[in-house]
């Protein structure tokens, strides 16, 4: 009767246009009326206010707003050039050079949404004139700004961390490797499918001198992942300070080395991290008062008890459960799948021995397959809105692609040495 209620009740809301917030606090309500009549009704706002009170949650807007200061202190730019003096000479240079750039900007701004509008403001139009379809070129640019969110700094997984009471840092280097696999991943599938259709290159070689020229110019843009992760990894500063130190650092950079950060612009970026933070927080609070009724009338051990009445093969329930997220990633955003998700699916796979850090790299990376994903995938509008072209269109190039992002999650999900190797190393086992 509980689960009826909690998951019919989200899925008609969903289908009626309910936001998500209002359809997640309106089930909650009803099931505790229902099954915890007792309980009084401060309890709402309080368990609201609970799911926020974590001081690693802090590093979200610092991390939003460090995004903000460095696409428009001019880094971008930088990075793109510095990107083409390494893979533009390469068939399909330019999607290269998008995917390459992709992953340097995961190392600043933690928002696949930040990353796809950034580079692809710059890359997109650049590859229109070149002669790549403009589907193409959208495609290519909303997958791979998935790869922002893995490389570290990443705002889901600092909400898995939290929730799941693991290391920032573990979780962060945890997806080092399989960030660095999808863009390769990428890139092959680009080679094979330029060369198929007469996609350009670049007209110059690479040089030692032009890529040292390029590097030098964007040393400073490259130094702030190095900065970032190298201080949590090291014990100088925790995560949430890692994302002042950044805002910090992208202020000094943008506004007074590179001297494009203007007042107005560090403005208009307090006032959209200010936007994305509370977005996010608010979705936080009334997903952890449903996480708190999920938990209160067991449904965790409930579905435990389905998924292990049909195995208990650790690799059959990831599968399962592999498969489940990426339904669930069709329909949901990362953040509120993960705060909705963690307090269900986390017991079963401890259960089953399957480390916290594993399994929250491999969510992670499913859930933001999702946003390249119909009917509801952010990206593939927000990509399509820049090309100028249809977001049908855009579906039907991203196909092969996010099956190229499916292959490397199921690699990473049964090598968990991909997503291990580096925290055991650091932090040890």
């Amino acid at each position: 009767m509980a689960e009826a209620i909690l998951i019919g009740g989200m899925i008609l809301l969903s289908l009626i246009g309910t936001p998500l917030v209002f359809g997640v606090l309106f089930v909650s309500f009803v099931a505790v009326v229902v099954f915890r009549p007792e309980m009084p009704w401060a309890f709402f706002a309080q368990t609201f206010i609970s799911g926020l009170d974590h001081y690693s949650l802090m590093a979200i807007a610092f991390f939003f707003l460090a995004g903000e200061l460095m696409n428009f202190g001019g880094i971008t730019q930088r990075l793109v050039d510095f990107a083409n003096s390494i893979v533009g000479h390469i068939r399909g240079g330019l999607a290269h050079v998008t995917v390459a750039t992709s992953m340097f900007m995961a190392g600043i701004s933690g928002s696949a949404v930040a990353d796809a509008a950034a580079v692809g403001a710059v890359l997109i139009p650049s590859m229109k004139k070149a002669g790549y379809t403009p589907a193409f070129a959208a495609a290519v640019t909303e997958t791979a700004s998935v790869i922002g969110p893995i490389i570290p700094p990443s705002i889901p997984m600092i909400i898995y961390a939290v929730l799941a009471e693991v290391s920032v840092g573990r979780m962060f280097l945890g997806g080092v490797i399989p960030g660095i696999i999808v863009g390769l991943a990428l890139m092959a599938f680009i080679y094979y499918i330029s060369k198929k259709r007469g996609y350009p290159r670049g007209d110059t070689k690479p040089t030692f001198a032009s890529i040292g020229r390029a590097a030098l110019l964007a040393a400073l843009p490259l130094l702030a992942p190095v900065l970032i992760v190298g201080g949590i990894l090291f014990g100088v500063f925790t995560a949430t300070e890692a994302g002042a130190v950044a805002c910090l650092y992208a202020v000094i950079v943008g506004g007074l080395i590179y001297r494009q950060l203007s007042l107005k612009d560090i403005w208009g970026s307090l006032l959209r991290a200010a936007h994305g933070t509370a977005k996010v927080m608010i979705i936080i609070g009334s997903c952890t008062v449903f996480a708190w009724v999920v938990a209160d009338l067991r449904i965790s051990e409930k579905a435990a008890d389905l998924i292990f009445s049909i195995s208990r093969e650790p690799w059959m329930v990831l599968l399962m459960l592999t498969i489940f997220l990426f339904i669930v990633g069709l329909f949901l955003d990362p953040t509120p799948s993960l705060i909705i998700l963690v307090p269900i699916l986390l017991p079963i796979t401890t259960q089953l021995g399957i480390d916290p850090i594993h399994f929250g790299v491999l969510m992670v990376i499913n859930l933001l397959i999702g946003l390249c994903t119909p009917p509801v995938g952010f990206l593939i509008y927000l990509s399509a809105s820049i090309a100028d072209c249809s977001s049908e269109d855009v579906i039907r190039e991203s196909v092969p692609f996010i099956a190229v992002l499916v292959v490397v999650l199921i690699l990473c999900t049964y090598v968990p040495s991909l997503v291990m190797a580096l925290p055991n190393y650091f932090y040890g086992k």
